[in-house]
Formats: C-alpha cells, sequence, structure tokens
C-alpha cells in the first residue's frame, strides 16, 4: 500500500511540475469533469438522521447498500468539493415522490429488466420510466422516474464511502463517476479501502489528510488522469 502512495506522490509531483491543475468543471463553464451531487442535497446517517452533503466529515456512518441491504457505511475522504461553483445537474423525480440531482456521468442504479439486477449507467443515460432504488418505509424499494429536468445549481459534493453507494434524498447512488463500471470502479479503488482502515485502527482521524479546500482531492485527481492516460477506453468523457 506505501508503494502504491508512493507511486501516487510520484505522479501528483510530475502533474504539478508540469502545472496543469484540471480542478473543478470541464468542456464548459457547468459541466463538471467529476461527477457530483448537487449541494442541496441531503444523505441518511445510520442513526436515522438526515445530513446536509456539504456538512458530511470523514468517519460519518451513513447509510449505503451491499447485496440489496441496506448497511451503514463509512465516509472515506470527499472526492470533489466545490461550495460556489455553479454545475449542470440531471434531477430525476419518481412516482414515489423521490427527487436527486446529479452531474452527467454520475452513475445511478437502476432495476434492470424486473428482476434484482442492478445495472448502474450515467445520469445522462437515465430515461423516462427507468426504475431506481427508494428507501420506502424503511426498506429498499424500486420506482419507475416521471420527470426529468435539466438545472443549474450552485456547489457540488462526491463523497465516497466504504461500500461505494449512499442513499442521498433516500435515492440510492453510487459514489462512482466517469467510470463505464462500478464494480471496477469500486475495484480499483481497494487499496485505499485497506490504507483507511489501517489508518482508523491506529486511530488516525484523517488518514487522508485534513482535505478542506475547493476542488478534486489530489490523490483521486491524479488517479483519474492515469487511468484515462493508460486506459481512456474505461471511462466516459464529456
Amino acid at each position: 500500500m506505501f508503494i502504491f502512495i508512493n507511486i501516487i506522490l510520484l505522479l501528483s509531483g510530475i502533474n504539478k511540475i508540469n502545472g496543469d491543475d484540471g480542478r473543478g468543471a470541464s468542456a464548459s463553464s457547468t459541466d463538471v469533469g467529476v461527477g457530483c451531487f448537487s449541494g442541496d442535497s441531503l444523505v441518511i446517517l445510520n442513526n436515522g438522521q438526515q445530513k446536509q452533503i456539504d456538512h458530511l466529515k470523514t468517519a460519518d456512518e451513513i447509510l449505503g447498500v451491499n447485496h440489496f441491504k441496506i448497511i451503514p457505511s463509512e465516509m472515506i475522504i470527499m472526492l470533489d468539493k466545490q461550495t460556489s461553483k455553479q454545475g449542470k445537474f440531471y434531477t430525476f423525480i419518481t412516482d414515489s415522490g423521490h427527487k436527486i440531482s446529479l452531474t452527467s456521468l454520475h452513475l445511478i442504479p437502476i432495476k434492470y429488466n424486473n428482476n434484482n439486477k442492478i445495472d448502474y449507467i450515467p445520469a445522462k443515460d437515465l430515461q423516462l420510466n427507468d426504475k431506481l432504488y427508494v428507501i420506502i418505509n424503511g426498506k429498499l424499494k424500486s420506482s419507475p422516474v416521471r420527470n426529468i429536468t435539466i438545472e443549474i445549481k450552485r456547489g457540488y459534493f462526491a463523497p465516497l464511502t466504504m461500500t461505494g453507494t449512499l442513499f442521498v434524498n433516500n435515492v440510492l447512488s453510487s459514489c462512482y463517476a466517469s467510470a463505464k463500471s462500478h464494480k471496477w470502479a469500486h475495484l480499483f479503488l481497494t487499496p485505499f479501502r485497506w490504507y483507511y482502515k489501517i489508518g482508523r485502527f491506529f486511530s488516525i482521524n484523517q488518514p487522508f489528510g485534513n482535505y478542506q479546500t475547493d476542488g478534486i482531492h489530489w490523490i483521486f485527481e491524479i488517479i483519474y488522469k492515469f487511468v484515462n492516460y493508460i486506459q481512456p477506453s474505461i471511462l466516459h468523457q464529456l
């Protein structure tokens, strides 16, 4: 793991020498390069309370899903944080009245062919009547999308959890974006989850540092650029 971190540090140094910061929005002033949730989103804590996404902290226990079971999952790190920038969001409302706003390449699970298989697709590809997973009376249910709008909102955030999933406004979502496969994105970040767990075991409150500034966290910015360089076909592009 330490070798892996050193490689990332080396890549970071090369990146800074080249003077390419690549932070925040790309393609246009409102197209967000890393998938995020809008700043007005709420997540569900393990104690049942809701917390605004911009107030999340490392080690907060929020609800996610693992094999169709709702479980608590610690937030590891905020992959991207922009408190004042505007972004373009796809807002979905389901028949059950649930609502979620995501940027175009953020992955969201839909119910596949009326069975228990989950298919993760970018928000921009979601269509009317696709079924999202939502919490109804404390249970995981599916509900079809009845309305889709595109909105410009201020502020966007991308928390990463141990399960790679979380509920936003009681709607299940992936933590990942740009990747064509939620499964492979989650697998690729396994070393970082190990590193986080080891750090927490040794009572390190912020295993990835107390990163408070706006922008994409430098570790994951480098990872994204590295993957985009060696294997761009596994990523969605704006």
